[in-house]
């Protein structure tokens, strides 16, 4: 059996990819910057009132330089927290919601019951303030669970704004097609800065040492990340899984570039390297249990994968051999290199996640052999596991430079609230996006195929109710957010991120799986296409 996957959509790309800024020019940017970052503090300073703050603020976050200014930021937040407000119109209450929110403080949603009518209904005169619906539409995704006003918000704002799509100002509606299509708060960060710098700079008030500054880190940190896809290109060239493996996927650049979502900042280069590895090792079983492996054949390799002893690959087939020869190793190498700092620990967690999931696919592939379908609940109670976050989330922490506690890898092994909601998230978005692809061959069947059985509707129907799941778990997400004080933002972010990932990849297909069109010019502009700054060369 064969799922007929596209090849690489990159080939030995980044092998031979030639830097199109050199080293030297790279030098002189980052001169260019500490001059600009000067002026950047200056603004901090010299800020009148909180709006400006916000503002200000709210630039720095979209343009994606957040991370060179979190002391001034957080400093800021914590004034306008602690302060009474001074502004009362919805574009700044909305704004200070969200990025207080964002900020992890618990700003209550009565800030907003001054914009109801005498029937709790959002006044109708606000329906022509762009500014505001704008503002309100993208804090109402940081709602928790029973926060009723803030959905009625989303629905309010949502309805008029798609009424004045086509009347904006070009960088205006270019911001609301893309809050549209997917909310601040649920982006992936790098295509979101790429994105807002074309938009910042058709702004008539944009900030030009803001923009600048902006345009020279994410060429500071492209050519950093085109240096991390050479490397990873040259290790995954010479693994030859691809060729020795030809009904995997291969797709080492999608896999990196899913990483870079997950952290993007040039002290994770480790981190990124080594997740990336371990996602291609993850996709490749993925598709030995999905797509190739006899059932005979898939439970050796969960009973290899569950001893993890190099002697009991021997009574393996050839192809998965080869398969838990180079993920052993993959494993081993990195133990070797967290040793130095004592925390190889982080691998026997990393362990424990792989099995599990190899578990999980193979009751996968025993239904699909037996062409068992569930029910929803069933379903999910194998498939959430099968959606990877949880394995995802450790791997993510594996290479960090972070002191992590043994304590929070047992935390992510108890399968937390919310990395049970960022599976659940994963799970349907994966399966709306890509179930009917998927039936072509032998396949577990899908969340989408289980509620149209167990509720004889529609397949439209069973799809805009899996959405209200998926949009339920996006609220738990948002209130462990604001509420998990244990775990610091370093450690948050990226089980945010990863859920994140899933709102960008399976948008409308499963990019990852056809990786050709959208996936590849995503990546193309974040990893290769230079923006333009004034003064410098194409």
């Amino acid at each position: 059996m064969c799922a007929d996957y596209h090849p690489s959509a990159w080939g030995d790309y980044f092998i031979s990819f030639q830097p199109i800024i050199p080293p030297s020019e790279l030098v002189s940017l980052k001169h260019k910057m500490d001059a600009l970052k000067a002026e950047i503090f200056q603004m901090f300073m010299n800020r009148e009132g909180h709006l400006q703050s916000l503002e200000l603020i709210d630039t720095i976050q979209r343009l994606g330089v957040a991370y060179h200014f979190e002391m001034e930021i957080s400093e800021a937040l914590q004034s306008i927290y602690e302060s009474d407000y001074d502004y009362h119109d919805l574009y700044a209450i909305s704004l200070h919601f969200r990025l207080l929110r964002q900020q992890r403080y618990l700003v209550p949603t009565n800030v907003f019951e001054i914009f109801l009518d005498e029937n709790g209904n959002f006044k109708n005169g606000l329906s022509t303030d762009a500014n505001g619906l704008l503002s309100l539409f993208e804090a109402a995704h940081l709602g928790m669970p029973e926060e009723k006003i803030l959905d009625d918000a989303i629905i309010f704002s949502k309805t008029h704004l798609m009424s004045m799509k086509y009347q904006m100002e070009p960088h205006f509606a270019a911001m609301l097609s893309s809050a549209l299509q997917v909310p601040l708060f649920r982006r992936i960060d790098r295509s979101k800065t790429r994105s807002f710098l074309s938009i910042y700079e058709d702004d008539s008030n944009c900030n030009k040492v803001l923009l600048d500054f902006a345009k020279m880190d994410f060429l500071c940190l492209q050519a950093l990340h085109q240096d991390e896809a050479k490397e990873l290109s040259i290790w995954w060239k010479k693994l030859a899984l691809s060729k020795k493996l030809p009904f995997a996927r291969d797709r080492l650049v999608e896999c990196y570039f899913w990483i870079v979502s997950v952290y993007f900042e040039s002290h994770y280069s480790r981190a990124r390297t080594m997740m990336t590895k371990f996602l291609t090792q993850l996709s490749i079983l993925d598709d030995i249990y999905d797509v190739y492996g006899t059932l005979e054949e898939l439970y050796l390799l969960t009973d290899v994968i569950e001893r993890w002893e190099v002697e009991s690959m021997n009574k393996l087939p050839e192809y998965m051999q080869y398969y838990t020869h180079a993920l052993f190793k993959t494993v081993k190498d990195a133990e070797n290199e967290l040793a130095q700092e004592q925390n190889s620990f982080r691998l026997d967690y990393f362990k424990q996640e792989l099995i599990k999931v190899a578990k999980y696919y193979l009751i996968e592939s025993i239904w699909a052999n037996k062409f068992y379908v569930p029910k929803l609940d069933e379903h999910l109670s194998v498939t959430i596991f099968t959606a990877g976050y949880s394995f995802l989330t450790c791997a993510a922490y594996i290479g960090m430079e972070e002191m992590i506690p043994k304590t929070t890898f047992d935390w992510v092994a108890g399968f937390p609230e919310i990395i049970k909601a960022s599976c659940l998230i994963g799970r349907i978005k994966n399966d709306i996006a890509s179930h009917k692809l998927e039936q072509k061959r032998i396949h577990i069947a899908s969340t989408v195929q289980c509620y149209l059985m167990e509720h004889e509707c529609s397949e439209e129907e069973a799809c805009l109710k899996l959405l209200e799941m998926s949009n339920k778990a996006w609220k738990t997400i948002n209130k462990e957010f604001l509420t998990l004080n244990k775990l610091p933002l370093s450690l948050i972010g990226p089980i945010m991120n990863l859920a994140r990932f899933n709102e960008f990849v399976y948008l409308d297909i499963d990019m990852y799986t056809q990786s050709e069109e959208i996936m590849k010019e995503n990546i193309n502009a974040v990893l290769i296409e230079p923006v333009q700054i004034n003064g410098l060369r194409d």
